[in-house]
């Protein structure tokens, strides 16, 4: 197996190449004309691929950025040194202005948490202190060209031109809240009311709901369809409800074995519903929204790819679909539902964020990398 990585540094003005040959890993530094050589074996393949990642991380720590246009399937053409911070708090999104990620800045006097912009090669745009810290989630409203963000259970709306922040929950909610963004309205829910606003943020309907408790967690998540045209929202163990986003209406119910859903994605044209559970398989499944019965698929089925999954998500047409299991990532046709290729997350420990950033899979890793991977 062999390895080539690339870093830059543009401060310094040097550049890193790291070639892991089996067990023998060379780095090479270069700055102006002056190049400094290095060349280690190892006792085995995979102590010379551990030293590989470590030296490339400490890399990475001192301002170092990988950048890799061409390269083969599960291979990265980004890694960017984010820093570390809260593990359940990873969240991104891809905005016409730049990949924006949370960022855990600590400080000894307080919490200093920002929302940082970089282009697709690692270059920092720009960075915004947030009003509060944890940026539990973060998703793009396109009419408006703002973000939605659920910031430790506040729902805010930053204008991305403006750097202009807007409280819409007003007062903080407990555990119970989430946001979501469909075509030409987004849904919010905080203490205790579930909201649908239009691109102006007035509202269309709201509602009333009530939140159970089970082992010490709360059932709830909610998720927009793309077209904006349902919502699906789960309060309740067991249960999640399909309502007409325009009018309110509950269309039907989703009844199911599962206790608690973390994560919920509509496929095209709303023929289907994805869900990740949290307790139970801790894997993901399917349900027909004709029949609001489980669709049960072959293979994606088999344990090795379902059992403990951690996240997943969906490219922009829906052709791919990804499953991270502990640090390994499963590539599907979601059209043959068939297994493409899987690859090893870098540079984390237990657990990641993952989204489509274009056809790229975007990855911000506990261990405070994000990165950018060819699938």
């Amino acid at each position: 197996m062999k390895i080539i990585h690339q870093l830059i540094n543009s401060d310094s003005g040097k550049i890193m190449i790291l070639t892991l040959n089996g067990k023998n890993l060379i780095s090479e530094t270069r700055k102006k004309e002056k190049t400094r050589t290095t060349t280690k074996e190892f006792s085995s393949n995979e102590d010379a691929l551990k030293n590989f990642n470590k030296k490339e991380w400490e890399a990475l720590k001192k301002g170092f950025i990988l950048t890799n246009a061409n390269v083969k399937l599960g291979q990265p053409t980004l890694h960017k040194f984010i820093g570390g911070g809260y593990t359940g708090c990873l969240s991104f999104e891809q905005t016409p202005n730049g990949i924006c990620i949370y960022k855990n800045d600590g400080q000894e006097e307080r919490l200093i948490d920002k929302l940082m912009f970089i282009d697709n090669l690692g270059v920092l745009l720009k960075q915004i202190e947030l009003p509060q810290p944890l940026a539990w989630n973060i998703q793009y409203r396109i009419e408006t060209n703002s973000l939605l963000l659920d910031i430790d259970h506040f729902i805010y709306e930053f204008d991305i031109e403006n750097n202009r922040f807007s409280n819409l929950g007003n007062k903080k909610s407990s555990v119970d809240s989430f946001v979501s963004v469909g075509k030409d309205r987004t849904a919010f829910a905080c203490l205790g009311k579930l909201s649908i606003v239009d691109d102006l943020n007035t509202i269309i309907w709201s509602s009333n709901y009530d939140k159970q408790t089970i082992k010490g967690n709360t059932p709830f998540c909610g998720q927009l369809s793309r077209d904006g045209k349902l919502l699906a929202f789960h309060n309740k163990a067991g249960e999640i409800q399909i309502i007409d986003a325009i009018s309110g209406k509950l269309l039907n119910k989703i009844i199911g074995d599962f206790l608690m859903i973390f994560q919920m994605e509509f496929t095209e044209n709303n023929q289907a519903l994805v869900i990740r559970e949290h307790y139970g398989t801790w894997g993901i499944r399917y349900f027909e929204l004709s029949n609001y019965k489980e669709i049960k698929i072959d293979s994606l089925e088999i344990p090795e790819y379902t059992k403990e999954v951690s996240a997943f998500c969906l490219n922009q047409d829906q052709s791919k679909l990804v499953l991270v299991q502990r640090t390994t990532a499963y590539v599907f046709d979601f059209n043959t539902k068939n297994i493409l290729h899987s690859f090893k997350i870098e540079h984390v420990v237990k657990t990641c964020n993952i989204k489509f950033v274009g056809e790229k899979l975007g990855v911000r890793t506990d261990y405070g990398c994000f990165s950018l991977y060819n699938v």
